[in-house]
């Protein structure tokens, strides 16, 4: 049976949108802060963010049991009403990770990074858990699910989309105050964040009502970790979902480097690659419904993958140029936006799977744990990232980086993708076991172009 209208889909492109522009934020351009302006090094900034994501490890499951606790006891709606409690925390923990008082030591500078990151990572599972769950409790139809799945893609983009056209703007207005630039853009994207929320929480409805479990029957977070690891379709699109999020932040990371060190001066390909990352999504998410229905997930995954692995292949092996990269930006942008829309749908299928095998849906544990693992690739693509530009011996303010230098950024910008992408091919290939289920017959159109 159809649920979702078209404003349902809306609000819930809205919710990622407001996700990203923090995460967005912290992705592209942390590691850039930290290094010009807050004085970190490289290496220290990338073991902060690893060390950040270990926290994670212990923290993640815990506010999952909590948030599950506190689902299975509410009568009516369950997750939208953390759009709203969550929205604030998130938004000022991640103004104070792009702000820091004056006068600091080295030292000092180093733990308040932690501290302000810390902080934001744990604000952004508080409200990101509800949010995943949303899509669970909008529909229960495979199509919908996976137009759900490409709102979010879309809401996340647009999301994204924003700082990497602010940030290089003010970099450049503010070439001689860098830490103004950064203020004043997570203060713009923290203001867009909180209207985002909002909008999503208007907007979005929860159509399907899971009774609250009885005190007799609560949920068990120790059951709950036990059944995942018989889950092997979640442990599938968790771990291949960590691989694709280390690809993608770790080039996020070593863009800039690339563009302004390996191509001298092409710097405006940051603003060109979110525009094709936009028409993209744009072209995809109205199509991704009926991809699934004609193809079926694992076939569309694993084409994906193979892709991505010998574009990344045969553009490190070429000359760098401007010419080069923009066509890899373009034939790449598929290879990694499809398998990053249908995640989320796959994640929502596991989730029922996951109630079939164990009678718990446990929406929270399940969400917080491949949010723990989309955090890890995020902490795995800082750290290479950080590290391995200590390693090649970048060294920030040069005019010409070393010969070794320029091939240690490219290995970073192409060959760390094209492994990731192997790893995911496999992960599909021996552990996606869910058949693909039928959409009802349609008697609308459910795609995200209605919208």
């Amino acid at each position: 049976m159809k649920t979702l209208t078209k404003m349902n889909r809306v609000g819930y492109a809205f919710g990622d949108a407001a996700n990203n522009l923090t995460f967005g934020m912290t992705s592209a351009f942390l590691l850039l802060y930290y290094t010009d302006v807050l004085g970190i090094s490289a290496a220290a900034a990338g073991t902060l963010f690893l060390v950040a994501r270990l926290w994670d490890g212990i923290n993640d499951p815990m506010m999952g049991a909590f948030c599950d606790k506190m689902f299975s006891k509410r009568r009516g709606e369950k997750f939208r009403p953390f759009l709203i409690k969550g929205s604030w925390p998130v938004v000022l923990c991640a103004i104070l990770v792009f702000w820091a008082p004056a006068g600091l030591t080295d030292i000092q500078k180093l733990v308040w990074a932690y501290a302000t990151y810390i902080l934001w990572g744990m604000a952004y599972t508080f409200v990101n858990i509800p949010y995943g769950s949303l899509a669970t409790v909008m529909t229960n139809d495979p199509a919908e699910r996976a137009s759900l799945a490409g709102a979010r893609s879309v809401g996340g983009l647009i999301g994204g989309i924003f700082p990497a056209i602010l940030m290089p703007l003010l970099l450049s207005i503010y070439a001689d105050d860098l830490s103004k630039a950064y203020l004043y853009a997570i203060s713009v994207m923290g203001v867009l964040s909180l209207a985002f929320y909002l909008l999503s929480y208007r907007h979005t409805a929860e159509h399907i009502q899971h009774e609250p479990t009885p005190a007799s029957e609560t949920v068990s977070f120790a059951k709950t970790l036990k059944t995942i690891g018989k889950n092997k379709p979640y442990l599938c699109v968790a771990i291949a979902s960590m691989f694709l999020l280390t690809a993608m932040l770790g080039q996020q990371s070593v863009l800039y480097f690339y563009l302004a060190e390996n191509l001298s001066g092409g710097v405006w390909l940051i603003t060109v690659n979110s525009v094709v990352m936009m028409v993209t999504i744009g072209v995809l998410a109205p199509l991704v419904g009926k991809l699934v229905t004609r193809f079926g997930v694992k076939k569309i995954m694993l084409t994906c993958f193979a892709s991505g692995a010998i574009i990344n292949a045969a553009v490190f092996m070429l000359p760098s140029s401007t010419y080069v990269t923009l066509g890899y930006l373009i034939l790449h942008a598929p290879c990694i936006m499809l398998p990053s829309i249908l995640f989320w749908a796959n994640i929502a299928d596991c989730i029922d799977y996951n109630y079939e095998i164990s009678g718990q849906r446990g929406e929270g544990v399940l969400y917080s744990s491949y949010s723990f693992m989309r955090k890890m690739g995020q902490a795995i693509a800082g750290f290479i990232a950080g590290m391995g530009l200590s390693v090649v011996g970048y060294t920030a303010g040069l005019e010409v980086q070393s010969d070794a230098t320029l091939a240690g950024i490219k290995s970073v910008m192409f060959i760390l993708p094209g492994i990731c992408a192997v790893a995911c091919f496999f992960l599909y290939k021996t552990m996606w076991t869910l058949k693909d289920k039928k959409s009802e017959p349609e008697t609308e159109d459910v795609t995200l172009a209605e919208a």
